[in-house]
């Protein structure tokens, strides 16, 4: 659990987060005037409070990591605040380990994990039981993880367990839930043309990564249609295995109970084979002027430029998520905002990401809707609040601003016992140092203006940007040759 070490009144919670929803980074930039500001935001502006202190939690301290003699990467914590039992696992087992051949089938694992039953139970019986104990179990994907979360009143932490180890060791995949899900997914794919903001997403990482990577290759409805049974088998016992496994448990229990109960039900599950993980496949960053449209009939585009960025390894990603922050990424206080939205009048919404930790390289986006004849006018805008990120110092103001939205948000990051847990057990995951979180937040105070400017002349890249537009395109297509040869995409069919 995280604390005050000041002895800071329990109220700074509401008071930060008002904090940080106006005060955010400041506007003012450069050689630009900044907006008058509300009574309410002078108000806030004028409150002081003593730095945040976090006592952060460590394991060894009070956190105990375990390892099984099957390979099994047990944390262990107690918690006696609320009479709980819950538990997170990890594996890798994400889209970025799937057989070329066989796109879509860690989605689909996941999601039969819990859905289909397991050789013991039907998954009819194993929906009755969960409902009436109150027990909850749901999985998920991501490009690098499956992962498994479970949480249950203290009194059923036996018989939650029991059923949490059947779902990872035995699932059944029974077909009838299978096709269930199926039907579901071709659905939502076919509706992805009917959305211009998804498709827009969709389509920017089809031309960023290419059919080289998963990341270039959304799933279509005929993949989905192709996979069966047989292939989530063949996906969970080559990945979801005890030497493939990152389980966190806390409870209203002791460590050593806690210790014991995982051991009754996990520690004798063997992987059998040596683990065989390949390795993912690696992005192959490229930097070039573009504009692909997706020509659809409609009065307001969906727009979206952006480039290649880095890793979560990068040394200089404190430095970069606080020139996101004040570039686009902070909300109505933040450069792109002010400019796009409240000076020029283009857009109700427009913002800035710029990923700072996914495993391989990531991609810097900014996104905004804005009417079709003004898609010129606000790609120019946003590329010129990135050049003058580069070419000028943030102000003081905006550098204290974004470091204090940053580093006072983290308060709301250890909130229980179990959300500390499940992050110490993601940075060994992630492959992160055991003191990561001890220094964490010196990193972002040592931030300068200089190093701002820095990562903005090597990072971002306003003249190597890709643009794509979705939206009625055909009387500004000649304006926007101006950001780079001009392709049209096929408009993706609603199967």
């Amino acid at each position: 659990m995280l604390t005050r070490r000041r002895g800071v009144r329990s109220q700074i919670s509401s008071w930060l987060a008002l904090a940080i929803l106006v005060s955010g980074c400041a506007v003012a930039g450069s050689g630009r005037q900044a907006a008058p500001r509300s009574p309410g935001s002078v108000l806030v502006q004028r409150m002081s409070f003593s730095p945040l202190e976090l006592a952060i939690p460590r394991v060894g301290r009070e956190v105990e990591r375990r390892v099984l003699p099957n390979g099994l990467v047990l944390y262990l914590a107690t918690d006696r605040s609320l009479p709980v039992f819950k538990a997170y696992a990890l594996f890798r087992a994400g889209s970025l380990y799937e057989e070329p051949s066989k796109p879509g089938v860690a989605q689909f694992t996941a999601s039969q994990l819990r859905a289909g039953g397991t050789d013991v139970m039907s998954f009819g019986a194993l929906n009755e039981e969960l409902e009436v104990l109150g027990i909850s179990i749901e999985a998920g994907v991501s490009p690098e993880t499956i992962f498994v979360s479970m949480s249950a009143l203290a009194k059923h932490a036996d018989r939650a367990l029991e059923l949490f180890a059947d779902i990872l060791r035995r699932p059944a995949f029974d077909t009838t839930p299978l096709e269930t899900y199926r039907g579901r997914v071709v659905e939502d794919l076919r509706r992805v043309a009917e959305n211009p903001s998804r498709l827009m997403m969709q389509e920017f990482s089809r031309v960023m990564y290419t059919v080289a990577h998963p990341s270039g290759r959304p799933l279509a409805s005929a993949q989905a249609g192709a996979i069966r049974r047989e292939d989530l088998l063949a996906h969970f016992r080559r990945f979801l295995r005890p030497d493939n496994m990152y389980l966190a448990v806390v409870g209203d229990f002791s460590v050593d109970e806690l210790g014991a109960k995982v051991q009754d039900r996990l520690g004798d599950w063997s992987g059998g084979a040596p683990l065989d993980l390949p390795t993912p496949p690696a992005v192959a960053p490229r930097f070039e002027q573009g504009v692909y449209l997706v020509p659809r009939d409609l009065t307001q585009s969906n727009v979206i430029l952006g480039h290649f960025g880095i890793r979560r390894s990068n040394p200089d990603r404190y430095a970069i998520q606080i020139m996101d922050m004040i570039l686009g990424g902070g909300g109505f206080s933040s450069r792109i905002m002010e400019r796009v939205r409240t000076e020029e009048g283009l857009a109700y919404s427009v913002s800035s990401s710029f990923p700072t930790t996914t495993r391989d390289i990531g991609l810097f986006r900014v996104t905004v809707q804005t009417k079709n004849e003004n898609v010129p006018r606000a790609v120019r805008t946003i590329l010129d609040e990135m050049t003058r990120m580069r070419d000028s110092l943030v102000t003081p103001t905006e550098l204290t601003g974004a470091k204090e939205a940053i580093i006072n948000s983290f308060v709301f990051r250890f909130t229980s016992r179990f959300s500390v847990v499940t992050q110490l057990l993601a940075l060994e995951f992630d492959e992160y140092p055991p003191d990561y979180l001890d220094t964490l937040l010196d990193r972002y105070r040592a931030v300068t203006r200089e190093d701002v400017q820095r990562v903005a002349r090597q990072y971002l890249r306003p003249d190597d940007t890709t643009v794509l537009v979705v939206g009625g395109t055909a009387q500004i297509e000649s304006s926007l040759t101006a950001f780079g040869p001009v392709s049209r995409l096929p408009v993706p069919a609603a199967e």
